[in-house]
């Protein structure tokens, strides 16, 4: 009885998706090239490239300036689905945009401070270590898919 040996080809690997920021925009880079997912201009928009609003309205009557300048901390989520950022401006926004391109969900919005840094959970959930002008340090956590702080 003779001991049988079949050649198998190694699995492809997944090619790695990486993002971009270069001047105010965030590009999607893989092996289909690089696509922009976010901008701060929208006169310079590409199509379909979700904006980082000027305005934000967290409440109905209320408006802020964003006046974005750039984009502080760009982020994509442990499965490469989600983009989170951080712009700098008038006031710090922090949202998300899904990695295909699409809408942007505001998350939070800090007055006279930014996040220090942000961070993703293997659960999804994206974590901001914050310093508001008190001087405690906060941390907040965000749900991508509900577009909301939940901490």
């Amino acid at each position: 009885m003779g001991v049988g040996c079949r050649h198998q080809s190694p699995a492809a690997k997944p090619q790695p998706i990486t993002f971009v920021t270069e001047g105010n925009t965030v590009y999607r880079q893989d092996e289909a090239g690089r696509r922009a997912v976010l901008t701060l201009d929208s006169a310079a928009a590409p199509s379909g490239t979700a904006i980082v609003p000027r305005q934000w309205s967290p409440a109905q009557g209320s408006t802020f300036s964003v006046a974005a300048t750039r984009f502080r901390h760009v982020l994509p989520s442990p499965r490469a689905d989600w983009v989170a950022f951080e712009t700098a401006g008038t006031h710090e926004l922090v949202g998300v945009v899904p990695a295909a391109g699409g809408a942007l969900k505001v998350l939070d919005f800090y007055f006279d401070s930014s996040a220090d840094s942000l961070r993703w959970s293997s659960g999804g959930l994206l974590t901001a270590f914050y310093m508001p002008p008190s001087g405690t340090a906060e941390v907040r956590v965000y749900d991508a898919t509900l577009g909301k702080r939940v901490k």
